[in-house]
Parts: structure tokens; C-alpha cells; sequence
């Protein structure tokens, strides 16, 4: 006969010796509702849509703050942890059951660089931009490459906790990320730009591995944008994919868009 008191306490001990455990990557979040049901779920003890099998991980999010206070946020709660990786993923994107396992193999092939996934404008082109010269054009992103990238959105990116630290030491007053529409002559800037210019200024690398493509999703009608060669059987999700936006949904979806840029007298 086994001794149940000595079971529960092995139990509790392993409890306790997992808090000491900290986490490896923090998957971040900035979420548009509390009430809204994300694509998919990060909860590595529980339900987890994408593989996350074998590394120890952290959770954190935030509801309803402009995108650019959102990841600043996100952000400096990354920064109080011990985690090596900060793994942005938006609420309506999607990525393939694999994709941490391929985009962590990439960041640890490229040491201080970040590591971005490929997904699209919703209805429109790929959010992964290179320099040609003097130029800016949309990447190539069919499958199987890895390549430096100008210009990327944020919501499949892995960052090294170490280049938010050295961005934070060189300019602790500067945020890491801001939007502005229209300040003082300024035209818009994404937070994603903002990122972005900080990083390449910094000297840090910005790759794309383009076996990572995701799907963005238009919650409302389970529709999506992504490259044609997906295979919808990779991606595991809380709402059911329906089929590939159309033109006729670009006019609802920007509206929404636009509606949610900050104005002249909205700064961060």
C-alpha cells in the first residue's frame, strides 16, 4: 500500500519547486476587449494553441488601452521577469501550431537579433517591408526564407529581453513605443515603426522567417487573410475559420481601423 500523505506532500513539493521556476519566454498581449474572444489561447498549463511543450513560460495581457500603451506595458512587465524572450502575438492572429519551435530555432541561430512571422493587412499585402536602396517595397515571404527586414507589424514577433533591456538603459525616458496623427506636422506613425526605427538604430537586426505564416483574422466573421499556401489544419483556434476576406469587406474593416488611431490630441 502506498502512503497518501506522503504522496500529497511530494505533490506540494513539486508545486513549490515549479514557482521557482521562472519563465523562458512571456507570450504579451494587447487586447482591443476584456469581452472579446481572442483567436487563440497562451495558457501553457491549460489550453495552449500553439507548442509550447518542454519550455517554461509566462502570460500577461491588457484590455482596452491604445495600441502603443498597450505594449509599453506589456513590455516593462516583461522586463521585471527573468524570461529570455518576450513573444508578442495579437489577439486576431493566428499562428500555426508549430511556430514557436520554429521561430525560437531561428533567434537562437541569430542572437541579438528579433525574429517576426509573416501575416498581412487584412485584405491586402504581406506587413513585411525591405529596403531596396533607396526604395521600400513588400517582401517576398513564400516559405523556406530567412532575411534582414526593414519595416514588420508586432503581432508575431520574438525579441530578446536583453535588446528591451539595452533600449531601456540607453534612453530610459524615450518609450518604446508611440503613436502619433498629425502632431506638430507629423504625419501618422505606427508604434510599429517606432519600434522598429529605435531598433535599427541601435544597431540590433530585424529578421523574418517565412515559415511562420499566420493568419489574420477578422473576428467577427471568422474570415482571414494570409499566404495562399497555408494549411488550415496547422492552426488550432477558439473561433471557427470560415474562408478568405474579400474587397467587400475592406471598406467595414478600415473604417474600424481608423476609428481607432489617435488624434492630434490623443498622444502617448
Amino acid at each position: 500500500m502506498y502512503n497518501r500523505e506522503k504522496i500529497m506532500q511530494t505533490l506540494k513539493n513539486i508545486v513549490d519547486e515549479a514557482n521557482t521556476i521562472e519563465p523562458y519566454v512571456i507570450i504579451a498581449q494587447p487586447k482591443r476587449s476584456k469581452d472579446e474572444t481572442c483567436i487563440q489561447s497562451f495558457n501553457a498549463y491549460g489550453l495552449c494553441h500553439i507548442n509550447l511543450m518542454g519550455f517554461s513560460c509566462g502570460y500577461v495581457d491588457i484590455h482596452g488601452e491604445k495600441v502603443d500603451v498597450a505594449r509599453n506595458y506589456l513590455i516593462e512587465r516583461a522586463l521585471e521577469s527573468q524570461a529570455k524572450y518576450l513573444f508578442f502575438i495579437g489577439d486576431d492572429t493566428a499562428l500555426p501550431w508549430d511556430a514557436f519551435i520554429n521561430i525560437h530555432e531561428t533567434a537562437e541561430k541569430n542572437p541579438n537579433s528579433i525574429i517576426v512571422g509573416v501575416y498581412y493587412v487584412k485584405g491586402g499585402t504581406p506587413m513585411v517591408d525591405v529596403k531596396d536602396n533607396i526604395h521600400i517595397k513588400v517582401a517576398n515571404v513564400e516559405p523556406g526564407q530567412v532575411f534582414e527586414v526593414w519595416q514588420a507589424g508586432m503581432d508575431c514577433m520574438l525579441i530578446p529581453i536583453d535588446i528591451l533591456r539595452d533600449m531601456k538603459k540607453r534612453d530610459e525616458d524615450l518609450p518604446f513605443c508611440c503613436v502619433a496623427n498629425g502632431i506638430e506636422g507629423i504625419p501618422f506613425v505606427g508604434e510599429d515603426n517606432f519600434f522598429y526605427h529605435r531598433v535599427r538604430n541601435y544597431g540590433y537586426k530585424i529578421l523574418c522567417d517565412t515559415n511562420i505564416q499566420c493568419l489574420h483574422v477578422d473576428m467577427d466573421t471568422g474570415r482571414y487573410t494570409a499566404h495562399p499556401s497555408v494549411n488550415l489544419n496547422h492552426y488550432f483556434t477558439n473561433i471557427d475559420i470560415t474562408d478568405s476576406l474579400t474587397i467587400e469587406d475592406k471598406m467595414r474593416l478600415d473604417k474600424r481601423w481608423h476609428e481607432r488611431i489617435p488624434n492630434q490630441q490623443q498622444t502617448s
